[in-house]
């Protein structure tokens, strides 16, 4: 099955319980994703810090190519 904004929302929002997100399909192929992300459990982490926390969630899918891009954004808030 592959990948939903749903799903990526859903797991991003079990990882980080104080987070608001957006997920976009940039191609709407379910392939090229971008994350709008604001959370405070992350923001007292460098931005290289953060990214990793973020695209581990999606290692597996990255590994397989089922993700090929995925594109995250912080917003403060």
């Amino acid at each position: 099955m592959a990948m939903t904004t749903e799903h990526m929302e859903k797991r991003i929002t079990d990882a980080f319980s104080s987070c608001e997100t957006a997920v976009i399909d940039m191609t709407g192929a379910g392939s090229n994703f971008e994350i709008r992300l604001s959370t405070p459990d992350l923001m007292e982490l460098t931005r290289i810090e953060r990214h990793q926390k973020v695209m581990g969630l999606f290692t597996p899918e990255l590994d397989s190519g089922e993700i090929h891009a995925l594109t995250i954004k912080y917003v403060e808030g």
